[in-house]
């Protein structure tokens, strides 16, 4: 599949998630928008368990929030859970205190995911000038471990350390 959010239009910033079944060449409305209006964001999938993710970066924001105004530069990240039901999450992720240790709001970022240390990797974007830094955001406490028990066959009840499982 391939999700799109958000976006402008000259006239009006959306909020709305599509997807496209590419198999059978389908668009469909997914109808779950989150927070305000947004466009220039920054996308990237995540396989996580049980179910994949999509972490949504920054990017510009609606003021208004009524889709028609100027932008102001987002730092929120959202996820959203394309597990069984889709949902949007706002997590709080681990970050110290000071400011200066935080990336600043931005739009036109690149970023890419390291299934190893399972951070997020950002790297520069638009601030009212174009910025040259790179941001680690960890990511585990959303995405999981790279593996998970989903269920044992025959049932045996609950597998503790020293038990042969065959």
């Amino acid at each position: 599949c391939v999700y799109i959010f958000g976006g402008w239009n000259h006239d009006s910033i959306f909020n709305d998630l599509f997807m496209l079944d590419v198999e059978n060449k389908d668009w469909s409305d997914v109808d779950l928008s989150w927070g305000i209006p947004r466009w220039n964001c920054c996308l990237q999938l995540v396989e996580a368990i049980p179910s994949w993710r999509v972490f949504v970066l920054g990017g510009t924001a609606d003021v208004n929030g009524e889709g028609r105004s100027g932008g102001v530069f987002d730092s929120r990240i959202g996820v959203l859970n394309l597990g069984d039901q889709y949902k949007w999450d706002e997590p709080q992720l681990e970050m110290k205190a000071d400011d200066e240790d935080r990336p600043q709001a931005r739009e036109h970022s690149a970023v890419c995911y390291d299934p190893e240390e399972s951070r997020l990797v950002i790297f520069g974007g638009w601030s009212n000038k174009w910025l040259d830094d790179v941001w680690q955001i960890n990511v585990s406490s959303i995405v999981g471990p790279p593996y998970a028990i989903l269920c044992t066959e025959p049932p045996l009840g609950p597998v503790t350390g020293n038990m042969k499982v065959t």
